[in-house]
């Protein structure tokens, strides 16, 4: 009986990790691509010539000298990829959280219980040894 609960119990809990770390994964390409967006320089294509652009924290006043890098490179837009990771950050955080601690919960309840008919099964032996 004991097994079969342990089992589902840990299944779920593998389940919860398993979400988590791919919430995750999904904040971490998002900031990954923010990362790349914020040191990776640029190039603006246009009609009759490409313009070569610093990246925007390379940039010393975080202004670029030509008004098409800046408007290539909008801080809102960037800032929006930013936003967009926090959520799955903290939900995958929260699911590994709480898939972890469910499995090592687990493995402490199921840890005291084999303790306990240990102790039950040396209390038998023993009683049987003094009559």
């Amino acid at each position: 009986m004991h097994w079969a609960a342990r089992q589902h119990f840990d299944r779920r809990s593998g389940t919860l990790l398993g979400w988590g770390l791919g919430l995750l994964a999904v904040a971490a390409g998002l900031l990954i691509w923010l990362g790349y967006l914020l040191l990776a320089p640029y190039t603006v294509h246009s009609y009759s010539y490409d313009l070569e652009c610093d990246s925007p924290v390379a940039d010393s006043h975080f202004r670029s000298s030509s008004p098409r890098c800046g408007s290539a490179r909008d801080w809102p837009e960037l800032m929006l990829i930013l936003a967009l990771s926090v959520p799955p950050a903290v939900a995958g955080t929260a699911l590994c959280v709480s898939g972890s601690t469910r499995k090592q919960t687990s493995a402490h309840v199921f840890a005291v219980i084999e303790m306990q008919k240990s102790e039950e099964r040396l209390r038998n032996k023993q009683d049987e040894q003094g009559r």
